[in-house]
């Protein structure tokens, strides 16, 4: 992906004036401190504990049409499917079993939206009143293919939009597909929706980073109309947006604007997510953890729903042993070693 010419004029004139290069140094600074303090706390801290109820995440498809910056959705190997109604219902019964009461759209790789079903999917979740929170991410550029009732009957309790609000190019340059004003369109619609019925979506708008000045982004005319739609304060969110991200193991090569998050410190007690709950591929694979594992095939892969269920995965000796393996031996999982989304 190509960084546009003024790629470094944000973050005021960043590293080509020495205001900007003693700002990016102190930013980096505390950055770095912050991460050793908690690292510090962590050595201090109990042993962790795994919950009786996790959380499931459900990738209802794993097909995505965006080329985002720092995602491996171009590189992905593994087949592009929307998950299986019969693996999905299996999935939903077998976690209102365990008495799970969150799911999330939590794709791996892929945009909820993309799939046709997902409506069906959400009010057969519905279905099962002990489930209070059903949520997901997406890029928004494909809600105008659902009934916007119908979307709202489905209660959805939130939904995280990965979006820019300040012209097609920059959408263009982060997202890799030419589709703002349609995501632009949605977004509106959506928000407006939101604010005039009885039932209201948690609508979160994540701002991507981009090589843009602040003060450029929250005077454009598409971000004031936005902002004017919602509760939420985007121009902090500008103010404040992390420009520190993952790279997927090393997979992806981020533009130079960004920041790469540290990977995990030898001695630091086991990733959190080993303790939230499970990841359900489209595929079928269930595995420990819902953050960088996108091709489905790392150690911490537990099994599949043909042969094998969600609660004696999550109680299985497998698992244990891959958290008892990093917290006592230090071994730490291939695939999280170089992850840059370390939760401590």
């Amino acid at each position: 992906m190509l960084v546009p010419n003024h790629a470094f004029a944000d973050r005021n004139l960043a590293m080509n004036t020495p205001l900007g290069y003693w700002r990016d140094k102190f930013v980096w600074g505390r950055k770095a401190m912050r991460f050793s303090m908690r690292y510090a706390l962590d050595l201090l801290r109990p042993h962790r504990t795994a919950p009786s109820v996790p959380t499931i995440s459900i990738e209802n498809t794993s097909i995505c049409n965006a080329r985002c910056v720092f995602c491996p959705n171009g590189i992905m190997q593994r087949p592009r499917q929307a998950m299986p109604m019969e693996v999905f219902h299996e999935v939903v019964r077998q976690a209102v079993q365990m008495g799970v009461t969150t799911i999330e759209f939590n794709v791996m790789i892929g945009d909820p939206l993309l799939d046709p079903r997902l409506l069906e999917r959400a009010m057969y979740i519905k279905s099962f009143p002990q489930v209070k929170e059903v949520g997901f991410t997406t890029t928004l550029q494909w809600l105008h293919k659902f009934d916007i009732e119908d979307f709202f009957r489905c209660h959805f309790s939130w939904i995280s939009v990965s979006t820019t609000l300040s012209g097609r190019q920059s959408y263009r340059d982060f997202f890799g597909v030419d589709k703002y004003d349609q995501m632009l369109a949605n977004l509106a619609f959506l928000l407006q929706r939101n604010n005039q019925g009885d039932y209201r979506i948690r609508v979160e708008i994540d701002i991507k980073p981009t090589p843009e000045r602040a003060d450029g982004i929250c005077s454009h005319a598409d971000f004031r109309h936005i902002q004017s739609l919602t509760s939420q304060n985007l121009t902090e969110l500008v103010k404040r947006r992390e420009f520190y991200v993952g790279d997927w193991g090393g997979a992806v090569q981020v533009p130079g604007y960004l920041k790469l998050r540290p990977t995990p410190l030898p001695g630091s007690r086991p990733c959190g997510r080993l303790y939230d709950g499970l990841m359900v591929f489209s595929n079928g694979k269930v595995g420990a953890c819902n953050c960088r594992d996108f091709e489905a095939s790392s150690e911490l892969i537990l099994g599949t729903l043909h042969d094998d269920n969600l609660d004696s995965m999550w109680r299985s000796q497998r698992l244990a042993d891959v958290r008892e393996g990093w917290e006592q031996a230090g071994r730490i999982p291939a695939v999280c070693q170089n992850c840059r989304h370390y939760s401590s």
